[in-house]
């Protein structure tokens, strides 16, 4: 299965519509992938998570979705959503670590499901607890 280029095109005048980046300009590689299949991201193998939905692989500029996915359900279509404000804020300029850039790319995900009447129960406290760098923990 492969994602229509105006489904990344209107997801991606959407991230710009809604934030202060420019999205780069063509679509990056996308990849489907299964849960317990090994990829290689950001070159090392990464076993796919039973919760991973979507990543975005910055060293080879490509996007990896977890199957089953399908761009008429608004839940798995933010997952596509989400790792293309990824592509946009690692283009746009330098963070701390990857992680930092979540809570914005999940506070966006939450703006774009919330248009479609969809709250998607984000887990805040978790999702900042993730986003600290190892800098920012404490031994």
């Amino acid at each position: 299965m492969s994602v229509p280029d105006a489904v990344t095109e209107a997801l991606a005048a959407w991230i710009e519509a809604h934030s202060d980046y420019t999205v780069p300009q063509g679509t990056p590689a996308i990849f489907m992938c299964q849960s317990g299949e090994v990829i290689t991201y950001e070159g090392h193998d990464l076993l796919v998570d039973s919760d991973l939905r979507a990543a975005y692989d910055l060293v080879e500029d490509r996007i990896f979705l977890v199957g089953p996915w399908s761009e008429d359900d608004p839940m798995q279509l933010s997952s596509l959503l989400h790792e293309l404000i990824h592509r946009a804020q690692f283009h746009a300029r330098d963070w701390p670590c990857p992680a930092a850039a979540e809570p914005e790319a999940y506070r966006l995900q939450e703006a774009w499901l919330a248009e479609r009447g969809i709250d998607p129960g984000f887990e805040w406290v978790e999702i900042y607890l993730h986003a600290r760098c190892p800098s920012d923990r404490h031994p």
